[in-house]
């Protein structure tokens, strides 16, 4: 499982800064998808939704390469 963490967290570090905060704000630090719009300045919480789905597809990508 250690082997899993570091692959994620070094993914993490080749995301983009915008995806990568959205990502951990969400998931780490448990804030609402509302919250994570307005911090990372999206219009709408539907609009960082739709964004964290395309961050966590990237983050797959990268995990299984």
């Amino acid at each position: 499982d250690g082997n899993k963490i570091s692959k994620v967290n070094a993914a993490l570090e080749q995301l983009g800064e915008k995806c990568r905060q959205l990502l951990i704000s969400f998931y780490f630090e448990k804030k609402k998808m509302q919250t994570i719009a307005e911090d990372l300045g999206y219009n709408k919480a539907v609009n960082a939704k739709s964004q964290k789905y395309k961050c966590m597809q990237q983050l797959k990508k990268l995990v299984t390469a």
